[in-house]
């Protein structure tokens, strides 16, 4: 009875979660919130329902397999959206801040991110 209702609690929350990273998707206006929003939520969503999945499931093996493909998650989703979100930041930097074509670069015009190792 008791682990019944923790696995509705945890697909409910989990849905919820990645539907509103699908609702930030659509309702942020800049790159970067929406690679936030679909990053952090989604991955948190996603778990919530693959744990909810290896408590419903009896067998160890299936579990082991779920509890990898939720390691895989928590490693890649949030790596994929930093990587994203740094490539639209340096592009926004570089179209944004140009130097006009008789001009030194500033100070302030150089990008605040390290060079690439």
């Amino acid at each position: 009875m008791i682990r019944e209702i923790l696995i509705s609690v945890l697909l409910l929350v989990g849905s919820l979660l990645v539907f509103l990273s699908g609702l930030g998707l659509l309702r942020f206006s800049d790159a970067l919130c929406r690679s936030h929003a679909l990053a952090k939520a989604s991955t948190c969503g996603i778990c919530l329902m693959l744990a909810a999945l290896i408590l419903a499931l009896d067998n160890d093996i299936s579990g082991l397999k779920i509890f990898l493909v939720m390691t895989f998650t928590l490693l890649t989703i949030p790596l994929a959206g930093h990587l994203t979100a740094q490539l639209v930041y340096r592009h926004e930097q570089g179209r944004l801040r140009k130097p006009a074509s008789g001009q030194k670069k500033s100070a302030e015009s150089k990008s605040s991110l390290p060079a690439d190792r």
